[in-house]
């Protein structure tokens, strides 16, 4: 029995260890892709047209004041023909990565959420920029088939201003659950955007 656990366990790591080094390929290729875009709107010689559906939420908010949403939405484009084969004359989009940026009163937080070409979480990135009560940190988490199976935590060293790791495992500490909650929630949030954004442009 004890033999039996140890290959479970031993096969279950290595297929993590499969998924997160595909996972940060795909991750690589949408930093490459918004490198690019980058690239693309400061110089007017590149070839590289930015594509990507960005919304701003200005607002002062009662207690916190000014406050500002940048979220920025890159996209698969896949063409695809009238039997749903992908060498046809039609275009479909599918939301390949987010970035997003917001704040409350001093306290700034960033986000990234990285999608297959199927519209499947892989990845979620979320850092809060908090200097001034110690709870600036980092959250790294990895899913595959919708289900999260690597999370990773660090902490901000207030000495250093540097996140140093402070957790590494397969699920979310309790004490962490909020973040869970909150990234899964965007994931839902984002695609409902992009597909509402999308949905009367031209293809």
């Amino acid at each position: 029995m004890i033999s039996l656990m140890l290959v479970v366990v031993g096969t279950f790591h290595v297929a993590a260890q499969d998924a997160t080094t595909i996972i940060r390929k795909h991750y690589a290729e949408a930093q490459q892709k918004v490198a690019e875009y980058s690239k693309g709107e400061n110089d007017d010689y590149s070839s590289v047209f930015p594509q990507y559906y960005e919304v701003n939420i200005m607002q002062n908010l009662p207690g916190t004041g000014p406050h500002h949403e940048q979220m920025r939405l890159y996209f698969y484009e896949h063409e695809l023909g009238e039997d749903g084969e992908p060498d046809g004359p039609m275009l479909a989009r599918s939301l390949q990565f987010v970035t997003y940026k917001y704040n409350f009163a001093a306290r700034e937080f960033y986000e990234e959420y990285l999608y297959d070409e199927k519209g499947n979480v892989e990845f979620v990135y979320m850092r809060n920029v908090d200097m001034y009560d110690g709870k600036g940190g980092e959250c790294r988490m990895y899913f595959k088939s919708g289900r999260m199976f690597k999370v990773m935590l660090s902490a901000c060293n207030l000495q250093t201003e540097k996140y140093e790791p402070s957790f590494s495992g397969s699920s979310m500490p309790n004490d962490n659950a909020e973040l869970y909650d909150h990234g899964v929630y965007m994931v839902g949030k984002f695609k409902r955007l992009f597909d509402e954004l999308d949905r009367d442009t031209f293809h």
